[in-house]
């Protein structure tokens, strides 16, 4: 009871927790207003699974490249007006998206995606960062479930609802529901109060915050370096299969948008029980907690092995949430351990990294996973890759299981 008890008071009490907690739950829930019917417009205009695939690829690639650089901005200036501005530049991106969608011109709409993905590059690794500096150590973890069930619940429901929406409202209107996001969140941000950095930097020191200090501390430390690849050594076998929920929908359950935003619904379901759960059942102490990385991404290659078995889209809904709470775990305590191992004036640049090579393994997920789609069966590949997901789960628990013993709970 008293993890919920942690919950309650986060959410009852903690005000500016709560309204980085909201602002990122709106932003997410608005997001599926886009991704999935933006996913299928792209479909229906090429009937290629490779160009499908392309979508998730150019709205991760600019993270590739610019997310250690957004998390260099999170240490650099200000957390608060960094994840401000770039809540607002990204509701103006998706007009330019609306737009480009009437003219169902492909290379427009890819473009003008990916631009979304470069003003929004700093906003992920600055929220990390800025975590631990609105609420006290002890309830960090808690923090973190919640912070990262932003994303399950919002997936759940902004996927279900985008997809059920789909058949009432126009696409036009589902993005006007996502601009509409990004501006109130970006509100919601610029009104908390605490001071998002631990410490207001001098122009002296401002000067001296260097992006290759970021790299040098990942490097120096094993603990951090394995916690700072796990999303993408996760990512590599995962990300690619994302894109392919369309394809299931369209084509082996014949249910349109709105069964691909059930089972966008089913992972984000998933990724919200998973992380509460483990923390829950093994996370007494940080020891504890980080140990169940491995494990976590095993629980994801099983299920997501079964989904070939599977002789319905509802009996596949199941098993993407089981998936899925293994995959939520991964992430929220990855996330978690960056923070407590990370100090704040260099945790911006860590958490920009981390999520840098995550969205590089996405990148690459979605390309080699988008092209086999077009030589393979669908379901040969999610039998192959949930192998290869277990695999690497089984190798990061056998490689990191020691290094946890030295931390200080």
């Amino acid at each position: 009871m008293k993890n919920f008890e942690k919950y309650s008071y986060l959410l009852s009490k903690n005000k500016d927790f709560q309204k980085l907690f909201y602002a990122k739950f709106i932003t997410y829930m608005g997001d599926w207003f886009l991704t999935v019917p933006l996913l299928s417009i792209i479909y229906e205009i090429t009937n290629s699974p490779l160009i499908t695939s392309i979508v998730l690829v150019v709205q991760s690639a600019p993270y590739v490249i610019l997310g250690s650089f957004g998390g260099f901005l999170a240490d650099k200036f200000d957390r608060k007006v960094v994840i401000s501005i770039s809540e607002f530049l990204s509701g103006c991106a998706v007009l330019l998206i609306m737009y480009s969608v009437s003219t169902e011109n492909v290379v427009f709409i890819l473009l003008s995606f990916s631009l979304l993905g470069v003003v929004n590059c700093a906003y992920m690794p600055a929220s990390d960062a800025a975590l631990p500096n609105v609420v006290s150590r002890d309830n960090l973890p808690e923090a973190n479930v919640l912070n990262f069930s932003t994303w399950g619940i919002a997936a759940g429901l902004g996927a279900g609802l985008g997809g059920f929406l789909s058949e009432f409202l126009s696409r036009n209107q589902l993005f006007t529901i996502n601009f509409l996001s990004f501006m109130f969140s970006a509100f919601l941000v610029f009104l908390i109060k605490t001071n998002l950095s631990a410490n207001i930097l001098s122009t002296s020191e401002n000067e001296k915050v260097k992006f290759k200090d970021g790299l040098n501390f990942v490097l120096s430390d094993n603990k951090i370096f394995y916690l700072t690849i796990t999303k993408g050594m996760f990512g590599i076998s995962a990300a690619g299969l994302l894109s392919l929920f369309t394809i299931l929908s369209l084509e082996v359950y014949d249910t349109g948008d709105l069964g691909a935003g059930l089972m966008w619904s089913a992972r984000g379901i998933g990724a919200f029980i998973g992380p509460v759960m483990f923390r829950y059942l093994f996370g007494k102490t940080d020891q504890k907690l980080l140990s169940t990385i491995g494990p976590s991404i095993m629980i994801w290659g099983i299920f997501y092995f079964l989904i070939p078995f599977s002789p319905t889209l509802y009996v596949t809904t199941i098993l993407l949430v089981l998936g899925h709470c293994g995959g939520g775990a991964q992430w929220a305590f990855s996330s978690y351990g960056i923070q407590i191992l990370t100090p704040d004036n260099i945790r911006g640049r860590i958490a920009g990294l981390d999520y840098s090579f995550y969205f590089l393994m996405f990148t690459i997920s979605n390309l080699i996973i988008g092209y086999l789609a077009t030589i393979y069966d669908v379901m040969t590949l999610f039998t192959v890759f949930p192998a290869l997901g277990f695999s690497v789960g089984f190798f990061w628990f056998l490689r990191t299981r020691s290094f946890w013993k030295s931390i200080k709970t």
